[in-house]
């Protein structure tokens, strides 16, 4: 009899231990996804080790402010700023020679992986 009361006793104890050690998350960070609805524009949040951040998606949904990650926040800025050097050189093909027409074309390249990337990994609904 004692040996079935101390196991009771056992069993009982594992299990408040196992809950009592239990993580519950808020319901807003289980829910919080790029492409999740939100109001305040620049607004961030953090969940677990991703921080994401209020804005206009380019990629998801351009027209309204919804939480993306932050990589895809600064990564879209990088590109845009790239995009801008490109439209200022890409017609100096001529004047600045092969070597010069070979730069252009990198920064070309460079902004192509940026912009699948983002669209692909960073930006991504759902990431």
């Amino acid at each position: 009899m004692e040996v079935s009361m101390l196991r009771k006793i056992v069993i009982a104890s594992t299990l408040g231990l196992f809950l009592a050690t239990s993580v519950v998350s808020p319901a807003s960070a289980a829910t919080t996804k790029t492409g999740t609805a939100c109001t305040k524009a620049g607004k961030t949040l953090k969940v677990g080790t991703k921080t994401y951040v209020c804005g206009k998606n380019p990629f998801v949904t351009p027209t309204k402010n919804t939480y993306m990650l932050k990589a895809c926040y600064d990564g879209y800025d990088v590109y845009l700023q790239a995009q801008d050097g490109y439209d200022s050189y890409k017609d100096l093909g001529p004047l600045v020679g092969a070597e010069g027409q070979a730069q252009i074309d990198e920064l070309k390249k460079s902004m192509d992986s940026i912009y699948s990337t983002l669209k692909t990994k960073a930006c991504k609904k759902g990431a």
